[in-house]
This record gives C-alpha cells, structure tokens and sequence, in this order.
C-alpha cells in the first residue's frame, strides 16, 4: 500500500458522503424519483461499507485508537462531544468543515 491510498479511500468516503446527502435532500423535499432511488440504493451501500473500512483501518491508525462505533460519523461525533484533547479537536474541524454543511440538517455531527 503506498502513501496515496489512504488519502484516497477517505476522498472517496467525502464523495460518497456528498452523493448521499443530496439525495436526502431530495428525499426529504419529496423530489427522489423511483429511479433515482433504485440507482441511489447502491451508492448508500457502497458508501456505508466503505465508511466502515475507513473508520475501521485509516481511522485507527489517523486516530490513535481502536474504534468503538461503526462509521466514520459515529467516531467523530463521539470525538467532538467528549474528546477535550487534539482528537476532539480534529473531529470538530472536520464536522464543522468537511460534513454539517452539507447535511441537510446543518449538524452531521450531532450526538442523538
């Protein structure tokens, strides 16, 4: 494994990220056509196993520890909320920078 392939692999999670939640947004303002769905299905799939792999390999090594939640999303919202150290920290940059603002929600990170 070179250099560029995790770098790649949690670019590709983004990507997946940004796909799924604009068709949440869709969704949510009742727009999602049937076959929008039908060919949305395989992205929320192959994203949510990549994110799993992600937060499972890169994620323990970036972060230091053996996770304790499944996705990406769940470690950094755990990280954000009751990290004080330098893992809280980077889990709030990358919430605040990288993932509410595209949640239809505005909060991606939120405990709940």
């Amino acid at each position: 494994m070179n250099y560029l392939t995790p770098i790649l692999a949690v670019y590709a999670l983004w990507l997946f990220f940004l796909a799924v939640m604009n068709l949440k947004r869709a969704a949510d303002a009742g727009a999602l056509s049937r076959p929008a769905y039908v060919l949305g299905v395989p992205i929320l799939l192959i994203g949510y196993s990549l994110d799993v792999c992600v937060n499972v390999s890169i994620g323990t090594v970036f972060f230091l520890e053996l996770p304790n939640e499944w996705t990406v999303t769940a470690r950094l919202t755990r990280l954000k909320n009751h990290d004080a150290g330098w893992r809280g920290i980077v889990a709030a940059w990358v919430c605040i920078n990288l993932l509410d603002k595209f949640d239809p929600s505005g909060c991606h990170c939120a405990e709940g």
